[in-house]
């Protein structure tokens, strides 16, 4: 049996699920952390993600993604990013679950035009394909999980505003240094002018 999930913005959220399905979240300010499993076949088409970069790394079992042209399997080696305006299908397989981090794109694209001085020249776009086995990614997916543990469990931190803009602001460094985007030449630049 396969069950077919059309995804579309509401202004609100932006994730590849039926909302009637049960999910495990934590939020934190533009960023939001979902479980999900859905237990049996699944296909789903992304036609309007919103304003919403949404990475989705799987915990287990497989998944085929089409995201433009590049068409690949999402593996626990290989998690896969919906971004803005790009239409995507997804073929989740029995027995996948993923983690799904959700990333606000104009909290990313302002971060951004902060760390290089200047603003944006196009949009911002990353490889679809995330290699979850570099270093630099699995930093950022410890803070990602780190952040999530914090909010599900209540923990002082989440009490105070001010903290918990600086943790989203480093988790949305590590993504912009760690994941390829067509500003990783411009990042590395500075960072290199700044040794």
């Amino acid at each position: 049996m396969i069950a077919t999930v059309q995804i579309a913005s509401d202004g609100q959220s932006a994730l590849p699920f039926d909302r009637l399905e049960p999910v495990h979240l934590a939020t934190a300010g533009t960023i939001g952390v979902y479980y999900f499993d859905y237990g049996t076949d699944a296909r789903m088409n992304s036609d309007d993600l919103g304003d919403f970069y949404v990475v989705q790394i799987p915990l287990s079992g497989t998944a085929r993604i089409t995201s433009g042209a590049e068409e690949f399997d999402s593996t626990m080696s290989i998690a896969s990013i919906l971004q803005p305006g790009r239409s995507a299908t997804m073929q989740w397989h029995e027995g996948q679950s993923q983690l799904i981090i959700r990333l606000a794109r104009r909290s990313l694209e302002e971060h951004l035009q902060e760390i290089l001085g200047s603003p944006l020249g196009e949009p911002l776009r990353f490889e679809p394909q995330m290699e979850l086995g570099r270093p630099a990614i699995r930093g950022w997916r410890e803070a990602v999980e780190l952040l999530e543990h914090e909010v599900a469990n209540h923990t002082a931190i989440t009490a105070d505003s001010a903290a918990m803009e600086e943790f989203e602001l480093i988790v949305l460094s590590q993504f912009l240094s760690a994941q390829p985007n067509n500003y990783s030449a411009r990042l590395r630049g500075l960072a290199q002018s700044l040794t």
